[in-house]
C-alpha cells in the first residue's frame, strides 16, 4: 500500500549518477511514496554556480529516470527565475499538495548545515525532513540545529504520514562512492565514468561537450 505522501530530494545532479538514483530507489521503496521528485536547482544560492547549464541537467535527469515510472522529474526551479531557495519551492508544493505530508529528502552532509539554509526554520512549518544517512556519514549539528532536530525526531514512517509537515526521521541508505565532482574531473582528464551513471546520460554528455 502507497501512501499519499509527496517526497522530494533536491540536488544541483551536475550530472546525475547511480548514486542519486539509489538513495532515491531506496528511500521511496521504505516510505511506500507514490510520488517521488527529484528536483534539480536551477540557481543553487549555497554553492559557487553549477558546472553545466540548468537546462541540460534537467535533460540529464529526464533521461536517467525515463526507465523508472515510480521516479519523477520536478522542474519548477528550473523554470523559475532567480535563486532556488527550498523553502520558497517546498511552500510552491504545499500550495498544490494541500495537506499531504511533504518529505524533504536530503543527505547527511546537507542536513549538517541547514541552519545556513534561507528560512531554515520555516522548512519545518512546510514538510518533514528524510535525512539520507551512510554507514561512515555522522551528524555533526550545531547546537541550535541539534536541539531543533532532536525535538522533532521520529523512528517510524507512520509518523510521517499522520502530519503534514514537522518531523524529521534519519534513514540509512547504501553507500555508493561516486561523486558528481569525480566524474566531471575524469571526463576532464579523459577518462570514461562508465558504469557510475546512466549510458544515456554520458552519451548526453559526449554529445554537448559538457564538462
Amino acid at each position: 500500500m502507497k501512501n499519499r505522501a509527496i517526497a522530494v530530494f533536491g540536488g544541483t545532479f551536475d550530472p546525475v549518477h547511480f548514486g542519486h538514483l539509489r538513495a532515491a530507489s531506496e528511500v521511496s521503496e521504505l516510505l511506500k511514496v507514490n510520488d517521488f521528485r527529484l528536483l534539480p536547482a536551477g540557481h543553487p544560492p549555497h554553492r559557487e554556480g553549477t558546472w553545466a547549464e540548468a537546462h541540460h541537467r534537467l535533460a540529464m535527469l529526464e533521461l536517467a529516470l525515463a526507465p523508472y515510472p515510480d521516479l519523477a522529474v520536478d522542474e519548477r526551479e528550473v523554470r523559475r527565475d532567480g535563486p532556488s531557495f527550498m523553502v520558497e519551492t517546498l511552500q510552491s508544493i504545499r500550495d498544490e499538495a494541500g495537506d499531504a505530508p511533504i518529505l524533504m529528502c536530503l543527505g547527511q552532509d546537507a542536513c549538517n548545515g541547514l541552519n545556513r539554509w534561507h528560512r531554515w526554520r520555516e522548512i519545518f512549518d512546510l514538510a518533514h525532513l528524510v535525512v539520507m544517512t551512510r554507514p561512515r556519514s555522522r551528524p555533526q549539528y550545531p547546537e541550535d540545529l541539534g536541539e531543533y532536530i532532536e525535538a522533532r525526531q521520529v523512528h517510524r514512517t507512520r509518523d510521517l504520514m499522520d502530519a503534514p509537515s514537522g518531523r524529521i526521521r534519519h534513514v540509512e541508505v547504501t553507500q555508493l562512492e561516486i561523486s558528481s565532482t569525480d566524474i566531471r574531473r575524469q571526463l576532464a582528464t579523459g577518462r570514461n565514468p562508465r558504469f557510475l551513471l546512466p549510458d544515456t546520460v554520458l552519451a548526453y554528455i559526449h554529445k554537448h561537450a559538457l564538462y
